[in-house]
């Protein structure tokens, strides 16, 4: 081999990794979006709502999801799940079915952004305003806090979704008692105890073991009951302490509040 030939390889070599390396991730085949889109309505819809818009979790239809920021990372949430979350892992996927689910899933962050008729500024004007929603909501640190942090709530929510959290709260809450993760708005279990005495106590569940529980009432204070002490201990699911602003709100200021709720995509 002559010394002029060497160079030209030894040259070659490094252009070649470099060429290899901008070769762009192979798009999915229509066979694989297609078996991701029946695993996902099958496995995952329940929660993720049809077409990934959100429900009992979080919508995934963002080009940006905040546990799963690569491909590789997407397909390790759904095979291994998110530890301290309600998102499980499917161990009964094999690691194509994985793949093939999260190609499903970042094709749902391609689709066009969701048009909101409402005005966002005239929608935080009313939040913060007509609604008090702040008295019991945080959105970017300020507000009240006892209530779901809605910080991020657009990320979470649909619009639908956000309208219907408005007119009717208690739709969104899980229709059984299910463990303090599951929910849009995890943990607020409603709860009815009534004393020995006859005293009636509405709040949500903070904790609870098999001796006491802890409320948080309706005015926002914190009550601990001993359970040994009480006539009777009710679970309310499918219920909210947040009242209805059917007939608070006017269509198009309910569509101004949506639009405001939509836009608080957190800090990502």
């Amino acid at each position: 081999m002559s010394r002029h030939v060497a160079i030209l390889i030894g040259l070659a070599i490094p252009l070649a990794s470099a060429s290899a390396q901008m070769v762009p991730t192979p798009l999915p085949s229509a066979e694989d979006l297609a078996a991701g889109h029946n695993l996902f309505f099958t496995q995952c819809a329940r929660c993720h709502g049809v077409g990934g818009t959100g429900g009992i979790g979080p919508s995934l239809t963002h080009p940006k999801l905040r546990h799963a920021q690569t491909d590789d990372e997407l397909v390790g949430v759904i095979l291994g799940g998110i530890p301290g979350t309600a998102m499980v892992g499917f161990w009964n996927f094999t690691a194509d079915e994985g793949r093939q689910v999260a190609s499903y899933v970042r094709s749902l962050g391609q689709l066009p952004p969701e048009r909101f008729t409402g005005d966002s500024t005239r929608g935080h004007a009313l939040y913060d305003g007509r609604g008090q929603c702040a008295r019991c909501h945080i959105t970017d640190g300020q507000g009240a806090g006892w209530a779901p942090d809605l910080s991020e709530v657009g990320r979470r929510l649909s619009g639908a979704l956000l309208r219907q959290s408005l007119v009717d709260p208690g739709a969104l809450q899980p229709p059984s008692p299910l463990p303090a993760t599951h929910g849009p708005f995890p943990g607020f279990l409603m709860i009815r105890a009534v004393t020995r005495s006859g005293r009636t106590i509405r709040g949500t569940r903070i904790n609870e073991d098999d001796f006491t529980i802890q409320l948080r009432d309706e005015s926002g204070r914190m009550v601990s009951l001993d359970k040994g002490k009480l006539r009777s201990l009710e679970k309310l699911p499918g219920q909210s302490p947040m009242p209805s602003f059917k007939t608070m709100f006017t269509g198009a200021e309910l569509d101004d509040v949506v639009a405001y709720l939509a836009s608080l995509k957190g800090d990502s």
